[in-house]
């Protein structure tokens, strides 16, 4: 799989483009449906009911489920960028990936270190617009940056991926 090699620049804005990799399917959808459950009890009790009191607080926890999954992503970005300034020393380096028998190989460009992710290790992927997000069972993300691929490596990456990956989970 040496021919998914790829460089780009890790920074706050690749960071905040594949934040959706924070939250899980499943937690999108629960939230949802008690989004759904909170309205319907608050239109009970405002027009049934009449009750100004539950109204409000089903109000109040509709307002809390809707945002709640953006705040979350807000924080995982957030403390994602907080880690790379306070390893890196910076909020952006330069880096290269590309995957080899063993898993995805990372290399700081600037610092010269590279780090190894197994595949067995990886454990979500996420895709954007100018990259692909995976992340670890340890929440350790790397980047696999489009712009480096063909239109032919883009559209086998995922398949390429799951086939060394068995246990991968795509959160779109």
């Amino acid at each position: 799989m040496d021919q998914y090699r790829t460089s780009g620049t890790l920074d706050e804005a690749a960071i905040k483009e594949t934040a959706k990799i924070y939250v899980p399917t499943w937690y999108r959808w629960l939230n949802r449906v008690f989004f759904v459950f909170c309205f319907l009890l608050f239109l009970l009790f405002s027009l049934v009911g009449k009750d100004v009191g539950f109204s409000c607080l089903f109000l109040f926890f509709m307002v809390i489920f809707a945002s709640y999954p953006t705040l979350l992503r807000r924080k995982h970005w957030k403390l994602a960028v907080t880690r790379l300034t306070e390893q890196a020393g910076t909020s952006s380096f330069p880096m290269e990936s590309f995957f080899n028998v063993d898993g995805l190989v990372v290399h700081n460009l600037e610092t010269d270190g590279s780090v190894l992710l197994r595949y067995e290790d990886i454990a979500f992927l996420s895709e954007s617009k100018r990259c692909f997000a995976l992340m670890t069972k340890g929440q350790q993300f790397t980047l696999v940056f489009k712009d480096c691929l063909t239109d032919e490596q883009k559209k086998n990456f995922i398949h390429d991926l799951k086939q060394r990956c068995p246990k991968l989970k795509i959160r779109k």
